[in-house]
């Protein structure tokens, strides 16, 4: 029995002295701390300076965040625009991974520089554990009743509560769940960048580009069970954000592997 496809979930885990403590936050914050506790190790084993994964961690919350929820402003800019205050209301939830994934590139750029480390060195550890939290955190939006996709009558489905229902869709109670094929998709991810990790025959920043191109494939192809017009043709504003992020790594990605080729010096 599917369980998921039966149950309208309740957004608030606990309420502790009047405050309502939401599943969403617990669930993100279990994902940032189980990836900081693997990000962790894979350093030790790399010898890699531990201090700066610390240094990284507030940096990347902070700045990711602020990425991730400015993102999302931008893609529901109509809804916002005549709802300003509800903009700093992260708690509830709304954060476009694009946007996280791009503050976080930034943080790291910046700090890579000013620290005068490798950057694709320490992007590299970071990456492997990075879908593993994406899987981890996307069960937030389950509970926020967000991330699903066009209404569905499959065994696999679930109900979204009707003030939830985008405009037009209000007499549909089941819908595609694309925050479980997001989660379950980026868990293969996981698994292949372990194994690739693991192999040692990627150079320094491959695994990085590589991890973009596989990501960017998952979001393209869920996107086509979204409920969003599209803008250009025939696709919708995610698909093309995540074209960008599937050919920008792809051309440097073979850049990168010419060089290693011709037996110049890899990527640092």
């Amino acid at each position: 029995m599917n369980i998921l496809h039966s149950a309208y979930p309740n957004y608030v885990a606990f309420s502790l002295f009047g405050l309502d403590i939401r599943w969403y936050g617990i669930i993100l914050a279990l994902a940032i701390l189980i990836g900081f506790i693997l990000i962790l190790k894979i350093a030790k084993e790399k010898q890699v300076d531990t201090n700066h994964f610390y240094n990284l961690f507030f940096l990347f919350v902070f700045f990711g965040l602020v990425g991730g929820r400015l993102g999302h402003v931008i893609a529901e800019w109509s809804y916002y625009c005549t709802n300003l205050l509800q903009i700093p209301k992260i708690w509830e939830g709304g954060l476009a991974i694009h946007g996280v994934i791009i503050g976080s590139i930034i943080t790291l750029f910046l700090y890579s520089r000013y620290k005068k480390i490798s950057f694709w060195l320490i992007s590299d550890i970071i990456i492997v554990i990075l879908p593993l939290m994406q899987a981890i955190g996307r069960w937030g939006n389950y509970f926020n009743q967000e991330i699903f996709g066009t209404p569905s009558n499959s065994a696999w489905s679930i109900p979204i509560a009707q003030i939830n229902r985008p405009a037009g869709f209000e007499s549909y109670e089941f819908f595609h769940p694309l925050f479980l094929y997001e989660s379950g998709l980026m868990l293969l991810v996981f698994l292949i960048m372990v194994l690739l990790f693991r192999s040692e025959k990627l150079k320094t920043g491959q695994l990085t580009l590589v991890y973009f191109i596989l990501f960017s494939v998952v979001r393209f192809c869920l996107e086509f069970l979204r409920i969003e017009a599209p803008v250009v043709w025939w696709l919708n504003l995610g698909q093309w954000v995540s074209l960008l992020f599937f050919v920008m790594p792809l051309i440097i990605l073979l850049r990168k592997s010419g060089q290693i080729r011709k037996g110049k010096v890899p990527v640092q």
